[in-house]
């Protein structure tokens, strides 16, 4: 048993640091840990970052993840409030401070700019549209990342600065006088930023414009026609004039205007019968989107084209942004042969893919024909003794937007390729009436193609005289440089090599044809020239032959021209007539498909595939077109078309010596255009919830909706009533023109049809909320969708605006491995992807591990 000790007891030893309490680290709980001290200095009291696994940590997680969710209902409070109850913007005092604090603002931002140019010319193309600013700056930022600010800002103020000047200048040559009156009118405002449209945009604006045309149209038919049972031809005019003026305002070229107002050209009596459907193209929408979508891809090109944004440095020939767009329109096309078939009365069913494979719209096909026609010319003029000449014509500097360097070329008149092809096709045409008043005759083929600015130059493959070669040439050379002559200085030597250039083929420099080939090919197909590099542009010809198709696509450009010789049309007829007689067992081996000699001998020429003996059988080169064995016979179409006029259709061919009673038709059958529906393939061209793409989605044939046999064994429901009467039968169906249902309103009714409910198209609750897309479509996110957009371009991040309705609608976008939500406040957050569950580790674990033991 111990004693107890009375008196003072030895004290405990002190802590190991200053305080009070037990040592953290012998307890495990977090919240117990040490604080630190509170400094009355700071606003704020540092915060330490919680255990993951502790209750403070699920909770910050938690906090974190709806996060934004109470950021957004903060910003429709204080959206709110603004709206209803804050007064401050509508205080006329508040306004005119607010005014001066904005004007002070201006007024130092240009006392900054004036001291420092490249401020200015920064802040100039900040203001300019994003398909503009977004790539110029991209090379402001490459030179200010790569060569230091100096470098930079001499690009802004030497290069920037005079591109924006010429893209004034082009768009004042764009935004006529008419124009801008145009877009003063209620709702087409829109025309001054045209193009920065989209389609959809594009296609609401043409709904505008056909409706004002519409209204001026019935405006002047109330004040000019006063019989409405006998209306002068006069008055008919007059109406046209009117509204057809209205619509060149618009720099839209109105149907029938050089055949019916434009006196210099016309030669004929008025063709009033071309009147009433060019006065229902011009109050019909879908011919204003037509029209409106070229004119905004080509002012499009033609501004990219004045901030030097096509050329060899940057992408030839054609911009990135009409390349794209063409990719996308020809991925859709084909999209569309696949998804669709022709049939004929007859029952005869044609995949559209294979007919647009094995016609001149294929690549190959039209490669095959051009070097055929090539040949054909060969074999001609050799056979007529003739030289064959090799010409290159170019337009003068001022028709091109940019130097060999790509460096803005300052005697730019401001053109488009258009314009410089107009330029090229009327100085071929003075060219050619010099030659028939001398009495000297040619022919042969001409290929346009672009310079690496997107400018036309000509290449012309011509066979002649021997004797007229140095008179035709000498005339072509002074057509050639008579504008701006003096830029090429004196003599005729080669200072006059870049304007115009002549070379005599001999067999020692090979065939025409061989001439011609490479020309062919990197205009179609570039086939063959893989290994072949441009020395203007420094890319292999092959790599290039999309951007030359784009190039004429947009420009509408011919690329490759005959003359001289019979119409290539009447030999594609006559081929295919001869196809449809040797199929019903007439191959004219033994006796001749037609009873006059020599319109067999023609069909006999183009059946074989020969193009000299076809020219020959036709009365040879330089012969006129009325003197032809066999010409293409035209006819007047049977139905009409959407605007109530009969167009004109090819029927087939005639001898112009035998008359009309020896038309022959090639085109028999009447074919239509079907939608494919086998349920056991997928259709490509149907959208998400199964729809067509291009119009009703109504299964035309075939599919698992088509019945198998004739009898319904699946009657409608038949109600009997208990005390008799007559039996209850459904409601008689209304009659629907599916011709005048909206988008909307056919999806409507097709999701009724479906599902069996008895709701009419086109009516929706009062009370309905709205959807999350339909809120996304809303004007009221266009802000937050350009806050969104400029954030994304900061971060240099390329998003789409499929992707913005989709960050707005509140979900989740992966872009470049990384996955991104929106904010209300502009700004994009990154989140976390989730963790891999620990399951399908640990079955991946012993899957390894199994694997490793059966190997071993």
């Amino acid at each position: 048993m111990s004693k107890s000790h009375r008196g003072r007891r030895q004290p405990s030893p002190p802590l190991p640091y200053p305080g009070g309490g037990v040592v953290a680290s012998d307890l495990p709980f977090a919240w117990n840990e040490p604080r630190p001290a509170v400094n009355p200095r700071l606003d704020e009291t540092p915060q330490t970052e919680p255990a993951p696994h502790s209750l403070a940590g699920f909770l910050a997680l938690y906090a974190e993840d709806n996060r934004y969710l109470v950021e957004q209902q903060d910003a429709l409070t204080e959206a709110t409030w603004r709206k209803y109850f804050n007064t401050e913007e509508r205080d006329p005092e508040m306004q005119n401070f607010n005014q001066e604090k904005r004007l002070s603002k201006a007024k130092l931002a240009k006392e900054r700019q004036r001291h420092n140019p490249a401020l200015a010319a920064q802040a100039d193309l900040n203001a300019q549209p994003k398909f503009i600013r977004q790539p110029v700056q991209q090379r402001v930022d490459y030179l200010r990342r790569e060569k230091g600010d100096d470098r930079a800002n001499a690009f802004l103020c030497e290069i920037v600065k005079s591109e924006l000047a010429r893209l004034d200048v082009v768009r004042d040559r764009q935004q006529t006088i008419g124009f801008r009156y145009m877009a003063h009118h209620e709702g087409l405002d829109a025309l001054l930023v045209l193009p920065e449209l989209y389609q959809d945009d594009v296609k609401g604006l043409a709904v505008k414009v056909a409706t004002h045309m519409d209204m001026l149209f019935v405006e002047q038919y109330e004040a000019i026609v006063v019989d409405t049972d006998n209306i002068p031809l006069a008055d008919i005019l007059e109406l046209y004039r009117v509204v057809a003026n209205e619509a060149a305002r618009l720099c839209v070229q109105p149907p029938g205007y050089y055949a019916l107002l434009h006196t210099g050209t016309r030669r004929a009596d008025i063709p009033y019968d071309l009147i009433p459907g060019a006065l229902a193209r011009m109050r019909c929408a879908n011919w204003w989107y037509r029209k409106l979508w070229r004119l905004r891809c080509e002012w499009r090109e033609a501004q990219l084209r004045a901030v030097s944004l096509v050329h060899k440095y940057a992408s030839v020939y054609v911009s990135h942004d009409a390349l794209v767009h063409k990719r996308e329109q020809r991925r859709k096309a084909l999209e569309f042969f696949k998804a669709h078939d022709l049939v004929n009365t007859e029952g005869d069913v044609i995949p559209m893919e294979d007919v647009v494979n094995a016609s001149n719209s294929n690549p190959k096909h039209r490669r095959n024909e051009m070097m055929a026609g090539a040949k054909g010319l060969e074999n001609i003029a050799e056979l007529r003794g003739d030289c064959a000449v090799f010409y290159t014509i170019t337009c003068p500097s001022k028709y091109h937007a940019n130097k060999v360097n790509g460096q803005p070329n300052p005697k730019w008149n401001h053109t488009t390729p258009r314009e410089t092809s107009d330029y090229l096709v009327n100085l071929f045409a003075g060219i050619r009436k010099a030659l028939h008043r001398r009495d000297l005759r040619w022919y042969g083929v001409r290929v346009a193609e672009p310079h690496h600015d997107g400018t036309v130059h000509w290449h012309l493959l011509c066979f002649m005289r021997k004797r007229d070669r140095k008179a035709i040439t000498k005339i072509m050379r002074d057509f050639a440089i008579r504008e701006d002559r003096a830029e090429l200085g004196p003599g005729l030597g080669k200072n006059i090599k870049p304007r115009f250039f002549a070379d005599l083929i001999t067999k020692k420099k090979g065939t025409p044809t061989s001439y011609l080939a490479k020309y062919i090919s990197k205009n179609i197909d570039g086939r063959g020239l893989k290994d072949i590099i441009s020395k203007e542009t420094g890319k292999s010809l092959k790599d290039t032959v999309e951007n030359v198709t784009a190039w004429a696509s947009l420009h509408r450009v011919q690329q490759f021209r005959f003359f001289g010789i019979p119409s290539r049309q009447a030999y594609r007829e006559l081929r295919l007539l001869a196809g449809q007689m040797s199929r019903k067992g007439v191959t004219g081996r033994k006796t001749p498909r037609i009873k006059d000699k020599a319109v067999d001998d023609v069909l006999s020429a183009a059946d074989a595939g020969c193009f000299a003996t076809y020219i020959l059988k036709q009365g040879g080169v330089l012969i006129p077109r009325k003197f032809h064995v066999v010409r293409t016979a035209y006819t007047e179409s049977d139905k009409p078309s959407a605007y109530g006029d009969h167009g004109v259709r090819i029927y087939g061919v005639y001898a112009p010596r035998l008359g009309d009673d020896s038309r022959i038709c090639t085109h028999t059958s009447t074919w239509q255009m079907v939608r494919k529906t086998d349920s056991n393939t997928t259709n490509s061209a149907l959208d998400a919830n199964g729809d067509d793409r291009v119009g009703v989605a109504v299964d035309l044939r075939g599919g698992p909706s088509a019945p198998w046999t004739r009898g319904n064994n699946c009657p409608l429901e038949q109600n009997s009533p208990s005390e008799g009467g007559e039996i209850a039968t459904p409601d008689t169906f209304e009659r629907i023109d599916f011709e005048q249902l909206g988008f909307r309103q056919r999806r409507e009714m097709f999701k009724r049809l479906r599902d069996g409910q008895k709701k009419p198209p086109g009516e929706t609750p009062a009370n309905r909320r709205s959807t999350p897309g339909e809120a996304a479509l809303s004007p009221d996110q266009d802000e937050l969708i350009g806050q969104l957009d400029d954030y994304a371009f900061t971060l240099g991040i390329d998003i789409s605006r499929a992707a913005l309705r989709r960050l707005v609608m509140g979900q989740t976008v992966d872009i470049d491995g990384q996955r991104y939500r929106a904010g209300r406040d502009g700004v994009l957050y990154v989140v976390a992807r989730p963790p891999e569950p620990q399951d399908a580790a640990l079955l991946a674990r012993v899957e390894r591990l199994r694997q490793r033991k059966k190997g071993a």
